[in-house]
This record gives C-alpha cells, sequence and structure tokens, in this order.
C-alpha cells in the first residue's frame, strides 16, 4: 500500500550535491522539513534538536551568534537519594494512616542529608560550544525528520548545513566557503548554576582546553564521586564536528568531512524510518507532531543508547534539569517509550528493561521491607538510573501500580516483538515479582479481595487522609492487567497459572465505583481538574474495563462525562495527549483530533519544545514555569496519532476511530498490532482499506 502524503511542500535542507541525491534517492516517502525563525533566545529548548541516544545537541541563537548546548543522557551525580527503610513496610504506613498520624508517617520517610552531599541523585549540566560567526545574522533553521539533516540560513542566504551520526557519535556542521567562524567552549560551571548548586556539594569548576589555532577545543570535569566527562570539538576549514565521552582524558573529535556525518545520518534515519510507523494526515500540525515527535523519539533512544528519562539528553547547560532529571515510573516514562510498540521500533524497548531488571537485587530488598515477602519487586515511581529512590514524595514511593506499569510494559513487548526469550530471560520473573507485592497487599473484605491503602497518583499528597485510600481504581486496573498478563506469560513459558492470578481476576474489583462513575479510590471521588487521568487507567492504557461485568458500558460513559466536565484547568503538557487516547478510545474522534492540536498550541514553545506547564495561557492554570521540557508529551502526542490510526480494545482493533470525519484522505503504513502483524491503511471519502504488510513476524 502506499502512503498518501499531504499536499504540502517538499523543502530537504541542502548538503551538497552527493548527499542532497542520497537523502532523494533513498527516502522511500515524501519528506517535510520542520522549519525555525531566528532569533530563538528564549531557552535553548527551542532549538534544534539532534541525538545520537547519548548525547544531546540544541542549536540556538540569534544575531551572529550559535549556541550548541550540549548534554548527556547518563551524567548523574549518584550521590544521595532514599534507602527503603525496615521502618518503611504497608503494615506501618497503613496504620499512620489510618490513625491519621502525619508526623508518623512523615517520620517514616524522613531523611538526614550531611552538609556537602546532595539529598537525592541528580543530572548534571554539561555545558555550551559558542560559534560567533562575525558580519552573518542568524534568519531561519530547519530539520528534516527522515535524514536527520538540518540547516541554519543566514540573512544573506549562505547556509550552516547541520547532522549527528548515531554511528560515528558525532555532531557536525559545515560552513559555507570562505566564511570565517569563532569557537570557544562555556562549561555548565561559568554558569551561575556552579555558585548556587553545585560549589556546595564539592565540584570544582570545568577546565577549559580550548588550544589557540590549532582547531580543536573542549572541556574536561572532573566529578566528586562519579566518573569524570570531557566535551571536545574539532574545526577544520569549513567543516566542525564535536563528541562527548566518559572518563579522565578528552578525545578530540572526528574531523572526517561533513559529508561523511551527513551519509550516515541519511543511511541511519532512512532504515529508520522504513523499519517504523508512518502516518500521513490532512491536518499540517498533526502532521509535524507526529514526524518530529518520532524523529525525537528515535533520536534520544537507540539499541545501544541510554535510557531515556524524562529529558532524554536535551538538559539545559545553565541549571539544572527539573524533577532532577529522573525516570518517573507513574506515566513519564511508559509515555517517553510509548512510540516503540505502535510505531514498530521495540529495539529501543530494550536499554530500558536492561536498566530495570539490573535493579532486580535491590528491588527485592524494597519488597522484603516493605511487604514483608522474599520473592518479590518494588520500583519506587521516581528513581535514578541505578534504580536509587528519589525521595520526597511519599506517595509516589510506594505506589506499586509503578512496578506493574513497567511489567505491563515489558510483556507488552513480547506480544508485539514475540520475542519469548526476553519473557524466559528476566521479564516472566520481574511479573511475577511484582503480583507477589500486591498480594501482600490484599486482604479478605466480604468474600472480594481488597487493596486497603494506596495512591493514585499525584493526588492529594498534603493532606494524610486525602493522599490515599482502599481501592484506588489506577491500583486495581493495573493488579488487573498484571494478572492477565501472567496468565498470557504462563502460557508462553510452558507454565501452568499462579491460581492466585485466576483469583485476583475473579474476586478484586475492577474499580471503584461511585455517583459519577469510576472514583479515585474509595470515598474520593473525581472531583476536579487534574492532570494524571489515573482512575480511566483501565480504560487506556490497562484495558481491563471493557467487558468487565455487566455494568461497564455504565460506567465507562459515567467516568468519562465527567471527566469532560470537570476540564482541563489543571492539567499538564504530558496528560493532553493521554486525554487524545481516551477520547479515541470514546470514539469521540473531532475530541481527539482537538487534543493534540491543543496540546501543539499550548504546550509547545515557538521552536517546537515539548513542555509541562503551558506556554501560553487560557487552557489551563499551569503556567508557572513555561521554560520545562520533557519529552513525556512530545513522544505521548506521536503514539496518540498512531492510535487515532488503530486503537486496540480487548483483542479488537478498530481502525481509523480517532480520525475526524473531516479528514477526507487519512493513511497509515507500516503500523504494528499487539499480535505481531503490521499493517497499512486508507480512508479515502469513507472508504477504508486495510491489508497486512511484508515484514510482519
Amino acid at each position: 500500500m502506499t502512503l498518501a502524503a499531504p499536499k504540502r511542500k517538499r523543502r530537504l535542507p541542502s548538503i551538497g550535491p552527493i548527499v542532497g541525491a542520497l537523502s532523494v534517492l533513498v527516502l522511500p516517502f515524501a519528506a517535510f522539513a520542520v522549519s525555525w525563525d531566528f532569533p530563538r533566545t528564549g531557552s535553548c529548548h527551542e532549538g534544534i534538536a539532534f541525538a545520537d541516544g547519548v548525547t544531546g545537541v540544541l542549536v540556538w541563537g540569534g544575531g551572529d551568534t550559535i549556541n550548541l548546548t550540549v548534554g548527556r543522557s547518563d551524567l548523574w551525580d549518584h550521590r544521595g537519594g532514599y534507602p527503603w527503610l525496615p521502618e518503611q513496610s504497608y503494615t506501618n504506613i497503613v496504620a499512620a494512616v489510618q490513625c491519621g498520624d502525619k508526623g508518623r508517617l512523615y517520620g517514616l520517610f524522613n531523611k538526614v542529608t550531611h552538609e556537602g552531599e546532595p539529598r537525592n541523585p541528580y543530572m548534571l549540566p554539561l555545558g555550551r560550544v559558542v560559534i560567533r560567526v562575525p558580519g552573518k545574522t542568524l534568519a531561519s533553521g530547519s530539520l528534516d525528520p527522515f535524514s536527520g539533516l538540518g540547516d541554519l540560513v543566514f540573512e544573506d542566504g549562505g547556509r550552516v548545513e547541520m547532522a549527528m551520526s548515531k554511528s560515528s557519535h558525532a555532531f557536525a556542521m559545515c560552513f559555507p566557503s570562505g566564511v570565517a567562524y569563532e569557537v570557544r567552549t562555556v562549561p555548565a560551571t561559568s554558569f551561575p548554576v556552579y555558585e548556587r548548586d553545585l560549589k556546595c556539594l564539592q565540584f570544582d569548576k570545568a577546565k577549559v582546553v580550548d588550544l589557540d589555532g590549532t582547531g580543536v577545543g573542549g572541556l574536561r570535569w572532573k566529578l566528586p564521586a562519579d566518573k569524570g566527562v570531557w566535551l571536545s570539538w574539532t574545526r577544520k576549514g569549513t567543516d566542525f564536528s564535536l563528541m562527548t565521552g566518559r572518563g579522565v582524558d578528552c578525545v578530540f573529535a572526528d574531523s572526517r568531512p561533513f559529508g561523511m556525518f551527513a551519509m550516515e545520518s541519511v543511511a541511519y534515519w532512512t532504515q529508520f524510518w522504513r523499519e517504523g510507523a508512518r502516518v500521513s494526515v490532512p491536518d499540517a500540525a498533526i502532521q509535524e507532531a507526529f514526524d518530529y515527535g518520532m524523529y525525537r523519539f528515535g533520536a534520544m533512544t537507540d539499541p545501544d543508547g541510554v535510557p531515556a528519562g524524562l529529558q532524554g539528553p536535551w538538559l539545559e547547560d545553565d541549571r539544572l534539569v527539573p524533577w532532577n532529571g529522573d525516570y518517573h515510573f507513574n506515566i513519564n516514562v511508559q509515555e517517553c517509550y510509548s512510540p516503540a510498540y505502535r510505531g514498530g521500533h521495540f529495539k529501543n524497548l530494550m536499554p530500558l528493561f536492561r536498566m530495570v531488571l539490573s535493579w532486580r537485587p535491590l528491588l527485592r530488598e524494597n519488597a522484603q521491607k516493605f511487604a514483608g515477602i522474599d520473592d518479590g519487586y518494588v520500583l519506587p515511581h521516581s528513581v535514578d538510573d541505578r534504580g536509587v529512590c528519589i525521595g520526597g514524595f511519599w506517595t509516589g514511593t510506594i505506589d506499586h501500580a509503578s512496578t506493574a506499569w513497567v511489567a505491563a510494559m515489558m510483556f507488552r513487548y513480547v506480544k508485539y516483538s514475540g520475542d519469548v526469550s526476553f519473557l524466559r530471560g528476566g521479564a516472566y520473573d520481574f511479573m511475577k515479582g511484582a503480583m507477589n507485592v500486591y498480594l501482600a497487599m490484599m486482604e479478605e473484605r466480604e468474600g472480594r479481595l481488597s487493596i486497603p491503602l494506596a495512591p493514585s497518583p499525584e493526588w492529594g499528597a498534603a493532606d494524610v487522609r486525602k493522599a490515599v485510600g482502599r481501592d484506588p481504581s489506577f491500583q486495581l486496573a493495573a493488579a488487573h492487567r498484571l494478572a492477565r498478563d501472567l496468565v498470557s506469560a504462563a502460557a508462553l513459558a510452558g507454565d501452568a497459572p499462579d491460581p492466585r492470578w485466576l483469583d485476583v481476576e475473579k474476586r478484586l474489583p475492577g474499580w471503584t465505583q461511585g455517583p459519577g462513575g469510576m472514583q479515585l479510590f474509595e470515598g474520593q471521588p473525581f472531583v476536579e481538574s487534574h492532570r494524571h487521568h489515573s482512575h480511566m487507567a483501565g480504560l487506556y492504557p490497562f484495558d481491563t474495563v471493557a467487558g468487565a461485568d455487566g455494568t461497564s458500558p455504565q460506567v465507562v460513559f459515567q467516568t468519562y462525562n465527567t471527566w469532560v466536565e470537570k476540564g482541563t484547568g489543571l492539567w499538564s503538557g504530558w496528560c493532553v495527549p493521554w486525554a487524545s487516547i481516551l477520547h479515541t478510545h470514546m470514539g469521540n474522534a473531532d475530541a481527539a483530533a482537538h487534543a493534540i492540536l491543543s496540546w501543539r498550541t499550548f504546550y509547545n514553545n515557538p521552536g517546537h519544545g515539548s513542555l509541562h506547564d503551558a506556554f501560553r495561557k487560557g487552557f489551563t492554570l499551569l503556567t508557572g514555569n513555561p521554560t520545562i521540557m520533557q519529552m513525556d508529551g512530545q513522544c505521548a502526542a506521536v503514539t496518540a496519532v498512531m492510535e487515532m490510526m488503530a486503537h486496540e480494545t480487548g483483542g479488537k482493533v478498530e481502525f481509523f476511530r480517532g480520525c475526524p470525519d473531516s479528514w477526507k484522505e487519512v493513511s497509515f503504513e507500516n503500523l504494528a498490532l499487539s499480535d505481531g502483524t503490521r499493517v497499512s491503511g486508507s480512508r479515502v471519502n469513507g472508504k477504508v482499506k486495510v491489508e497486512r504488510v511484508d515484514n510482519a513476524r
């Protein structure tokens, strides 16, 4: 099936006749560049984004100055953190909450931080390379998501070509012939963040190694408790390249001609798009949200790369990263990696899964102290890349759905990819350990199973009695998803299902219900706009509600209508694409498309940066810090567009369920389904055609 291209002008950055011809020849479908107007000086996150799965580069600036903000997704200060203590048992937490003893509860999670040490692990800024081009003024820029090639255009028409090679792990630029430019390195420790935040934590300043007249430069930074880091650049005539690495010694960047890096970029991205899903929609803003979002997902993740946290490798160079740059497992990591499934990029999930499975000894200790069992796993909602809890938010720490959701991600990967060896090699064990903790938490209540106390994510943490409750709908959905997946996993592994899993399916409620539909937990209806649609997780992502019992249609519509009534007033950026998928689930295609357009309008900065707080007012009250970039919203928007094309509930696929009737021509290609098949489809003037494609497993 041929993918219909939107009727827009084709534009590829010019990188010279050889590479330009190659990019046109190898791309299997039309490519459209994403554009930037310059100056872009409000934030580095307004810049053009490049990454190789480890190193990220943001290109921004104005006038005669080009700023390259450089970060690494493995650059942690690992000191600090909250080890799980024996006193933090589920029994003690339940007792403290039930008697309303706030002091006792907070005492369980209290931590003494010694002077000169951080309270929690956190990601570090690296630095900036500043390039000045005297006599020139930046006018615009562009990036082609299908080749990874970008350019900067001066007011006089001159162009600077840009590319990042994943195979060479280098960012490269090519300046016009005869144009002079100056390069200097500015470490993060040159900014106020050093005196304000780092000096008191025993950091020395980074050493600049710019060598005048040699065409090389960079920085070396020795860290207090972790392996050092370096950044290097090389200029040779019109060509400039940049690399980063870990350790003491600085390796100067590759000085090969720019065209070599460009061809490596084209080769990589051509293969990436051939292997994955593509869509064509008549709305240019939604098309760009998909194309650029999928590109950024593919740039920040890699089968051999570093697992992506909240911002991937695109870290600010002049301040500490918001929320420590951590791995947030109550929605954010899940959204960041969601394009891998329907998008068909299963391999990009493996660094995340390998990391989580490597934490099992620590997570087992957590379960011993929390649930009193030796065969469980407890993953707090916020951790560093070693699984160490980033504390201070107690309801998140005890949110066991974080563990169950990661287990669901692992089994979903198995279903999509057919990789049963991964199931046997660790995922099945992780799934069982997650369920064992839920079983330890549950109690008998009037002939049913019940979870005496648990949180609904990010709800009311300031009030002990309102922050948690019995049988949260989010936790119930997660437990049911885990039970169903374990039964299926047992069949694949050649095991008999544990009778306790079947008992969970039979006797644990599917949700907690009140007059307005599903409640957050017993006695707590959904009473206000909230960024976490957790009480509706049984609809999506867990797909456990439909068909649960005879009341499901009524309660689903009640829940949805109440949610719509409460509105968007306290929504963050990452929850808007999730809302789009919920609209698709309910068959409200116009609302699904409108949600993506709202995300683009209110939660993207002028440089296509994906934000937590809204950049513009009028949609939400969360507008306090419109510089916080998070990749969860951008990646979730990609997933939401694919769900508009193919949405699965209860094993049934509905095509184009989220596509408005006003879209007279819409299509998708190479979309992955949970049974391991790939499909391509089109809807032209209401006529739908869907077929299986050859590269299905």
